[in-house]
């Protein structure tokens, strides 16, 4: 089993090394102006991607959020708190159980409604390989949707429960401190688990790397929503 786990994490990573730059490129703005943020669980948005998003919309971007899973009314509270210090203009919520994302049809049809309302530039999803089953659930619903309607925007995936292998980065100094502040809101997850503390110290690893005194900095695997698609169907067949 653990062979053939190291197998499929290679083979990802031979397919997506086309797109990795050896220095990642210091990203000022993202493609387009509506966003929309695919949050698996009401937490993602805010550890995954809020200091890119919070920038976005301070320059005049558009944001919208999607909480696919619903968890407790009180994670729902802190969720709403979240999405408000991100600046998102309106907010979706599926409901669907924990864990029951991966292959659910009616999850598919609910996010292909979100689309289709939304109509985004841009979305910002958990990457393919994150390690968890409602995360990359994300990637698996998106192969299916290209068949039933035309798919036309660019993807930056982000992580959560593992890193990944950026290919653009943001600076994020400015707007860490409101991204600290949508991560703290949700009191239940980093009761049991330090957020802050992980997002802390993967963002400022970033900013260091890529420039020395950039104090915090997020990083994505971007592609354009057909070669996201076609790598998520190598990897998952």
């Amino acid at each position: 089993m653990k062979h053939l786990k190291n197998r499929h994490l290679f083979r990802m990573y031979e397919y997506i090394q086309p797109f990795i730059n050896y220095s990642i490129p210091n990203e000022e703005a993202l493609y387009g102006n509506k966003v929309l943020v695919v949050a698996p669980h009401q937490d993602d948005e805010a550890i995954g991607c809020a200091g890119t998003v919070i920038k976005h919309a301070k320059s005049g971007g558009h944001v919208e959020i999607v909480f696919c899973s619903h968890d407790t009314s009180e994670r729902m509270k802190e969720a709403e708190k979240a999405a408000s210090i991100m600046y998102s203009q309106k907010n979706h919520y599926m409901q669907f159980p924990l864990r029951s994302l991966s292959y659910n049809r009616d999850f598919e049809k609910s996010l292909v409604s979100v689309i289709n309302k939304v109509k985004p530039d841009v979305v910002f999803l958990p990457f393919l390989f994150d390690k968890h089953d409602d995360h990359r659930a994300i990637s698996k619903a998106l192969i299916n949707i290209k068949k039933k309607i035309d798919l036309n925007f660019m993807v930056y995936s982000y992580s959560v429960w593992s890193p990944l292998n950026p290919n653009c980065l943001f600076d994020i100094s400015n707007e860490w401190e409101l991204k600290k502040q949508a991560i703290e809101c949700y009191k239940t997850q980093i009761a049991t688990r330090d957020y802050v503390k992980i997002a802390q110290g993967l963002n400022q690893y970033w900013g260091e790397i890529k420039s020395p005194g950039m104090q915090y900095a997020e990083t994505f695997f971007m592609a354009t929503v057909q070669e996201y698609i076609s790598l998520s169907k190598k990897v998952f067949g």
